[in-house]
Formats: structure tokens, sequence, C-alpha cells
């Protein structure tokens, strides 16, 4: 684990006068290269020209250019993954941050703790990346792409921003205002809120040099030993930049001043709900993001209410106390897989959900792409319209829906007999896409006069519209087919596809999805074959989490698989020899993702894997 700069601690500054810079310990991003391993790009040289200042316009567009490809680098890791110790400390930029912040996110690309061998390990798996002692030279080569082509040709990651930049970056912003509107709005941001941008700096000398050459001829204006680099206009209104010797401070003028008079001790590591936020995460991470949501948006609702009827009602009261009072998460690195983990305050919703194992997977196909499942949902589900049933502004409302279902029981009559619920999407063993809804149902028999009722409504309507039901015996079970085809013209379904939907109640599972054959498939996998029995996806289980209210699984290499041959058949050449040229060989690796939610004492937490793996395994 790195050694960290805690908040509460003062920025380098410099002397009176702003002149010299107090020595600068911090440690560089990354190690040096080797000699001979990589050659950083050069940006283009550029024509000095008249020497005549840009007009201002101009110079903004620029700075926004050579920023916006500072902001991409943050996320040029997870664009890979997406095409991607002890207790960690967090980064100095929280010192910056006011008590008010209700959104913070940090990024850390100096890759702390065993963050640097485990993004070394998991890029091994793509092209180019197999040698880890060349890993840093690669992700240089990735970086400076992205900052050539975002500044156009005029600066690089490696010769313009490394040597100065510190590796971390985080953004923080208060809660939604209509005031505080700047030149942030250049950025395509909103201005409200007081957003704060932080980076570190390793070199102050270069990054202020950095930021001059950037941005043509920005005012300067002297501020308590510092210097405040306005962008965009000469007043408070504008966008502002201080650099000290640790971090480069960025947003209104106002914020900025906020963050460089706070000497870096900042409230917010103080917050009881960012404390708590950062106290789920155990593990060194490149990110971490915390939001206090109900904070934030009793703002938005502060803001968007006006003197409309909204304000008048219990509602928004309601849905906000049904929200927990902030969210955390973060992303890892490990050997194989990027790791996102998520947490939040447990919420009452007059349900109190339990961990457990799946009650389904068994009744999944072997050929399944997608897996999505919840626990208990029918209570869960009761449970929180009770809590809106109550309420004196929707009973009306809730009286229309319980007629308007038209099963016995109403809502409770429809759902109350749901246990565990499932989305499922496979591949049967002709190639053809189907799918549909698995559910455990607690009530087999309620299950049945659910079904009973809709059946009959499906033969009352659908008698004149050339709709009609058949019901197909399988395995001991009666699977009752809905044909659409009398009804939808030929050309409208495509070639291998009917019109057509099945279902079956059970004292197992109840299943309502695409086509006879899908239903059937689920009945199959019961007893036989099933995903639950796929050794693949019980590693994948055991790292997400077994016993678990929630769990969902997507197979990326089989999808991969049964598209590409359909773009192939529709691609133009040319286009298709791209692909597999430049693009599929940093796709292949790409295996799975896999996810579990879980109660874990006061806390709900989610954890996310997307696997890779190395091509042919």
């Amino acid at each position: 684990m790195t050694d960290e700069t805690t908040p509460g601690t003062s920025p380098d500054r410099a002397s009176p006068g702003g002149s010299t810079p107090l020595p600068d310990t911090t440690a560089p991003v990354f190690e040096p290269v080797e000699a001979g391993t990589y050659t950083p790009a050069q940006a283009v040289a550029r024509d000095p020209g008249t020497g005549a200042a840009p007009a201002r316009r101009t110079s903004g567009l620029r700075w926004a250019i050579a920023l916006i490809g500072v902001a991409v680098i943050v996320g040029a890791t997870a664009v890979i993954v997406a095409l991607a110790g002890g207790r960690p400390s967090t980064s100095v930029a929280v010192g910056y941050m006011p008590a008010d912040t209700v959104s913070y996110a940090e990024y850390r690309l100096d890759l702390p703790g065993d963050q640097r061998a485990k993004m070394a390990a998991f890029l091994g798996k793509f092209p180019g990346f197999d040698d880890p002692s060349n890993a840093q030279a690669k992700l240089y080569e990735v970086f400076d792409r992205i900052v050539l082509a975002a500044s156009k040709d005029k600066q690089s990651y490696s010769a313009n921003i490394e040597p100065w930049f510190g590796g971390q970056i985080a953004m923080g912003s208060g809660p939604v205002s209509a005031t505080g509107q700047s030149s942030l709005e250049m950025f395509g941001m909103p201005a409200g809120g007081g957003p704060l941008f932080v980076i570190t700096v390793k070199d102050k000398t270069k990054a202020t040099d950095w930021l001059k050459s950037t941005v043509a001829t920005p005012t300067e204006v002297p501020y308590n030993g510092a210097t405040i680099y306005r962008l965009g206009g000469d007043d408070a209104t504008a966008f502002a930049v201080i650099i000290t010797g640790k971090v480069m401070l960025l947003g209104t003028d106002a914020v900025v001043k906020a963050a460089f008079d706070s000497n870096g001790a900042g409230k917010l590591a103080e917050n009881a709900g960012f404390k708590a936020a950062f106290a789920t995460v155990s593990r060194d991470y490149v990110s971490f993001t915390y939001t206090e949501v109900r904070g934030l948006l009793q703002s938005m609702i502060s803001m968007g209410a006006g003197g409309s009827e909204l304000d008048k009602t219990t509602v928004d009261d309601e849905v906000l106390s049904m929200l927990p009072a902030w969210q955390a998460a973060s992303l890892r690195f490990e050997d194989d897989a990027l790791v996102g983990d998520g947490a939040y305050p447990r919420v009452d919703i007059g349900f109190d959900a339990k961990n457990k194992k799946s009650s389904l997977i068994g009744h999944a196909p072997p050929g399944t792409l997608y897996y999505g499942e919840a626990h208990d949902v029918g209570p869960a589900l009761n449970a929180l319209v009770e809590r809106f049933r109550k309420m004196p502004d929707l009973r009306e409302q809730f009286k229309q829906i319980d007629s308007a279902v038209g099963v016995a029981g109403g809502f409770d009559g429809l759902f109350g007999w749901w246990g565990d619920a499932a989305v499922v999407i496979s591949k049967d063993p002709s190639g053809t896409i189907d799918g549909g809804l698995l559910i455990q149902p607690t009530d087999a028999a309620a299950a049945k006069r659910t079904f009973d009722t809709l059946r009959s409504f499906v033969v009352l309507a659908g008698g004149n519209s050339g709709i009609e039901l058949r019901d197909v015996e399988h395995g001991g079970a009666t699977i009752t087919v809905i044909d659409f085809s009398g009804a939808v013209p030929p050309n409208q379904i495509p070639a291998g596809y009917k019109a057509e939907l099945a279902y079956t109640v059970t004292k197992d599972v109840v299943v309502i999805g695409y086509g006879e054959a899908f239903v059937a498939s689920v009945l199959d996998a019961g007893p036989g074959p099933s995903l639950a029995d796929d050794g693949r996806f019980k590693d994948l289980l055991k790292r997400a989490g077994e016993e678990n209210i929630g769990l969902s699984f997507i197979d990326v290499k089989a999808i991969r698989e049964l598209v590409e041959p359909l773009v192939k058949d529709v691609a133009p050449a040319d286009k298709w020899a791209y692909y597999e040229k430049e693009i599929r060989p940093y796709v292949i690796p790409f295996d799975s993702i896999v996810s579990g939610s879980r109660v874990d004492g006061d806390l709900d937490r989610l954890t996310q894997l997307v696997v890779v793996k190395e091509a042919g395994n």
C-alpha cells in the first residue's frame, strides 16, 4: 500500500510572492521505464506565429481539449476493460472537499498497494501485455494515443502530462443549486453544486508551465501567496485554477478559493456518511465513489418542486425514506478480473431479506446466456406497495390499480405467491434465442388460480383476433401455448421464430416465456443438466457469494460466439477484416460477468466481477 498524505495535512505552498515552490516529495506515478523499452510519443511542434495572443474563445477551447484529455486518462483502464493489503487510505484530494459534498469520486492512476501487480496480471490476458514488465510502457502507449487524439496531436501523455501529474484525480460537488452559473458550462457541466476537481501534482513548476502553454494568456490574479489562473474570463464567474506543490485545484473562483484556504483540511473526511462509506472498503482500489443519496435527491426535489403540487404531497418524503442515506462503490484489479464492490445502509421497507442459496439455478437450461435472480420477490413487492398504499395522496390510484389487475386479491393475489424469481435468456441446440421468467411458487395453488384467470382473459380477448391456445403435455407437466400466428403477419416474424408465448405451473417452478421449446427446456433442466451443473458458473458463483439476496450472470464468451457469425454475414468484407485484426483480439479475453448482492449486518453489499481469460482458455 502506498504511503498517502491523509486529510488534514497542509498543501505545499509557494513562498511569499509565489516565486519559489517548496520541495516536493510526491512519488512518481510509475517506476521509470527501462531504457530502450519505450520512447514516449512526442507532441507536434507548434508554430510560434506572430506572437499575438489568440482570442479568449480559442484559448478556452484549447484548454477544454487538453483537460478532457487528462480526464479521459482516468477512464482509460476502464475503456480497456469495457472493450473492461491492509486498509487503504483515501486520496489527498478528500482534504480539499467541503463538508457539504454530496457526490465524490477519486481515481488512482498511481495504482496503490497491490494494484500495480494485479493490473499487470489482468492486462496480461490481452495481446501485447503478456510481459508484465512491459505493462507500463504499453499503458503509456494507450494514454499517448488518447491525449494525442484529444489535443489534435498537440500533446501526448508521456511528454506533456506525466512529468507533472501525481497520479490521482478526484471530483466532488455539493447539493444541486440554481446559483453559481459560470464558464463551467463550456465543459458541458451543470454549474450548480459547486463542482471541484483536484489533481495531484508532483512538480508544481512543470504543472504551471503546462497550464500556461495549454491555455493562451490566462488571467493571473494573486491570492494569499498563490496565483489564481482564470480561464475564459477575468472575473469571479471564470473557470479558475490554483496550483500548489501537491495539487491542482479547478472549479469556480469561489470553490477553488475555499479549497485552497482549507489547507487540505476540509471536513468531508469527518462527515459521518463519508466515514461509514469509506469504511466499507477493505482492499486497495483504483477508483472510489461516494454519493449522499438522500441529500442529493432532496436538493434536486427542492430545486424542481418550486411552487408545484409535488411539494404539497407526502410522496417525495416517502420515496426519500426508502432510499439509503449514502452509497459507496470501489473498483479494483484482481489477476483475472476487474472487481467492483458496492455498499449502502439497509432500508426498512417492511420486509427483512435474508441471504440464501438460489432455488432456481437448477431450472435454468445449460445454454443460458443471461441469468438474473432476485429472492423473495413477492413479500418484498407487497411490503413496498403497502408503504405507498398507506399514503393519502395515492389511495385513489391504488383503488384503480387493484380493480384493473382483475385477479382475486388484487395486487397480493397477483404477486403474493411469488418466491424467488429469475429472468433467463438462453440458446437452444438449434441456435434459437429464447427466454422468459422463472418463479418459485410459495403457494402453487394460488399460482394456478392466477394463471387460470389470465387464461380466461386470453380466451375472451383472443377469440375474434386470431389468438389460439393449446395445451401440450411434457414430462408430467402441462405447457400452455398462446399462439399469435393468426394475429401477426408472417413477414413480421424473424426466420426460425414463432409468434407464441408459453407457460407452465408446477409445484417447483412457474415458467412464462417465449415459446414452447423454452418452457420445455426449463422443465428438462430441473432433473437434468442445467446452469447449476456448469463448472465455470459454479466457480464464479463462489466468488460472488453462493448465499445472497440476488445474483446475475452474463456469458460474454458465448454471446460473442453467437453474434460474430451473424455480423460477419452482413458486414462489408473490409469492415469485418478490420474487426478481426484490430478489435477481436482484445474482445476475445472477456469471458463472463457475474454479480451477487447480499445482506451484511446493517449494510447491503454488491460484488461484481468482469472476468478475463487468455485466448484459448
